[in-house]
Order: structure tokens, then C-alpha cells, then sequence
């Protein structure tokens, strides 16, 4: 066999380098250096400019480091070298989103379905895009084709029947912690800054000015995601549970220090097994993933002490409960009212609100105040 020519033997020794540089660069990203796996990738695309893997993780790093044009960029490069690869218009896709692209971003996903009709993930980001956008049938059709690759599918159903106008008894538990495992990392940000979110400050408002008793032996924070609650009202009372779907969401709570318990555990199981009771009941924002309210208003009264304070927030209808489009519950005046006087509340205060900020308008509510 002749040996190699100088030409080839360039060739091995460029890819043996860009090999290398790749390599290094897979284990600066492993170890969270992703500066330095930014620079490898670079040597390497250098090297061999038409390896796809190379770009793709290029862009995983700039994403990683917040640059997220330039990984959109990369993730470009790759599909102009493969415009099959589904992986990447997948991911790209996810960027778009993340980027407030959405209309790219449904591009994106078409795209990745027409290459594997059955792409679970891309089927999911596009039902929620096309619902944004007021797309509602094709979203319907999107959520039955969820449904159809995953049997259970009670979050891709919760969503077809809010579209559809349908209201069940209850929001599938499965629905709201995939939703708030999948938001826990920007819930703050999300919510404190792009939605104008201050239902806890407003509640603490309301509790203040209608006299309410100002200490609390033992709170109850019904879903207290990260803790935005907990930050307001923690200074009045001396020892707080918090409880919620999420263990993401109690993770972020947990660095806080606010609670004396956290306990990943549905409103209605704690109320029925725990054994305690409570002088201060707080749910901000927490009923618009509950429809009817009636058990669990029976078992907060069962755990309520003497004097107890029961503070929550709603959107709002007009009469009963609804589900609305976004996926949202929402609780009339009326039947808040009902609730009340059949389990033994006095409503002190319902006051109008501002709940939060949505494709530029706000969001109306109420807000109220009940006693034992």
C-alpha cells in the first residue's frame, strides 16, 4: 500500500488538531468554563469550518453566556452546512422564543415537525406559540396532536379545553408543576420586572389598612413559588410553612430563608393530612390554577384558629368560575362572596386590583381580606 501523500497527511494532522481543540472545548463546557470552551470551539471551526457539532455547541455556549445573538448566528451556520439537522432548528426555535422572536421561533419548530412529525417538544412549543399569537385553531390542533403522542397529555387537554371554552372542576396538578418547574429559573425576574407583579405588597396593604392583626404565630403560604410572598409578609409572622407543586420552585425559596417548612404538596392533600392549624392563610395568585374553590375554603376554615386572616387574590368573571383562554381560573365577586358565608368567613375587604401586566394591559383582579 503507498503511503501517504503530504496533502493527506496535512489533513490527518488539521483534524487531529481540531479534534482536540473540540474536545477541550466539550470539557471546558462541562465544567462551566465556558469562556474557555468558547475559544476552543473557535480553533476548531478554524480548523474544520464545515464540521456542524462544532457550531452547534458553539451556540450552546454563547447561550449559556447570555450572548443570544451570537448563538443564533452558529445555530444558522449549522443549518446552512445541514438544513436537515431537526435537532438544531429545534433549538433554535427554543432560542427565537427566548429572544421574543415567536414568529421565527414557529418557523423554527415547523420546520423541525416537518423533519419527524412526531417531535414531542417541537409539538409543545408550537401549540403555546400559536396560542400567543391568537392562532387558537391551530393550537388546538397542536395540543390533540400532544395528546395523541402522549396519552396522559393533561396539560396539552387543560389548555385545548381553556381554548375551546370548556371549564372543569379543577386545573390538572401535572399541568401547573411542569409549568412552574419549566418558569422557576426566571420566575422572579419574569414576574417582578416584565409582568409589574406586586400582589403580595398589594395583600400587605390591604391587611394593614383594614386592621388586621399585624402578628401571626403560625402562617400558611398556599403555593409560594420562590417566595415572593414570603419576602412581605415574613416580618409578621413567627413561623411560616410554605408549600407548593414545585420542587424547583421551593429550591429558589429555600435559598431565601423564609420559611421555617417547605413541603411539595398540593393545597388540598396538606389541608386534609396536616394535623395544624394556622392564624394567617395567604394565596397570591394561587386560585387561577383552581377552579372550584369550595373544598378547599372547608378545609381552610377546619385549620384556621380564632381570628384568623385568610388573604388571596383573583381574576376575575361574572358569576362562578371559568376557564379562560389563557389557562387561567377565574372566581366571581359572587362566589367568593358564597364561599364565605357557607364556611363561616366575614369578607373584610374585596378591593379591586392591577394583578399584572400582559401584552400590554393589565390584568384585573380582586383582592381579598377574610376573617374568622
Amino acid at each position: 500500500m503507498a503511503a501517504d501523500t503530504p496533502l493527506k497527511q496535512a489533513a490527518k494532522s488539521s483534524a487531529q488538531r481540531a479534534g482536540d481543540h473540540y474536545n477541550l472545548g466539550v470539557l471546558y463546557f462541562s465544567q462551566g468554563n465556558f469562556a474557555g470552551a468558547e475559544l476552543a470551539y473557535l480553533q476548531a471551526g478554524a480548523i474544520t469550518p464545515e464540521d456542524p457539532d462544532i457550531f452547534f455547541n458553539l451556540a450552546l455556549t454563547m447561550k449559556k453566556m447570555g450572548r443570544l445573538a451570537e448563538a443564533k448566528t452558529h445555530y444558522n451556520k449549522v443549518l446552512s452546512i445541514n438544513a436537515a439537522d431537526m435537532d438544531t432548528h429545534y433549538n433554535l426555535g427554543v432560542l427565537l422564543k427566548e429572544m421574543d422572536e415567536p414568529q421565527q421561533a414557529i418557523t423554527s419548530f415547523e420546520q423541525a415537525i416537518a423533519l419527524d412529525p412526531d417531535y414531542l417538544s417541537a409539538h409543545k412549543y408550537l401549540a403555546g406559540l400559536y396560542q400567543q399569537l391568537g392562532l387558537n385553531n391551530k393550537a388546538i390542533a397542536s395540543y390533540r396532536k400532544i395528546m395523541a403522542l402522549h396519552p396522559p397529555g393533561e396539560s396539552a387537554r387543560h389548555m385545548m379545553e381553556a381554548l375551546e371554552g370548556t371549564t372543569g372542576a379543577t386545573c390538572p396538578l401535572s399541568y401547573a408543576k411542569e409549568l412552574f418547574d419549566q418558569f422557576s429559573d426566571h420566575f422572579d425576574d419574569t414576574m417582578l420586572t416584565k409582568l409589574a407583579y406586586t400582589i403580595p405588597a398589594q395583600l400587605r396593604l390591604v391587611m394593614d389598612r383594614h386592621g388586621a392583626d399585624q402578628s401571626f404565630a403560625r402562617g400558611l403560604d398556599m403555593g409560594c413559588g420562590t417566595g415572593l410572598s414570603g419576602v412581605v409578609f415574613k416580618d409578621c409572622v413567627e413561623r411560616f410553612t410554605g408549600i407548593d407543586l414545585s420542587a424547583k420552585m421551593l429550591a429558589r425559596a429555600r435559598e431565601k430563608d423564609l420559611y421555617g417548612t417547605l413541603d411539595e404538596i398540593d393545597i388540598i392533600s396538606f389541608l386534609q393530612n396536616t394535623a395544624e392549624t394556622f392564624d394567617l392563610f395567604l394565596a397570591a395568585d394561587v386560585f387561577i390554577y383552581l377552579a372550584d374553590l369550595k373544598p378547599l375554603f372547608y378545609l381552610t376554615r377546619k385549620r384556621a384558629r380564632r381570628n384568623a386572616v385568610f388573604l388571596f387574590s383573583t381574576e376575575i368573571c361574572r358569576q362562578d368560575y371559568r376557564l379562560q383562554p389563557c389557562g387561567r381560573y377565574a372566581q366571581a365577586e359572587s362566589y367568593i362572596s358564597s364561599l364565605a358565608a357557607d364556611c363561616g368567613f366575614t369578607i373584610r375587604c374585596c378591593q379591586s386590583a392591577n394583578l399584572r401586566r400582559e401584552k400590554g394591559k393589565w390584568v384585573k383582579g380582586n383582592l381579598f381580606l377574610l376573617t374568622v
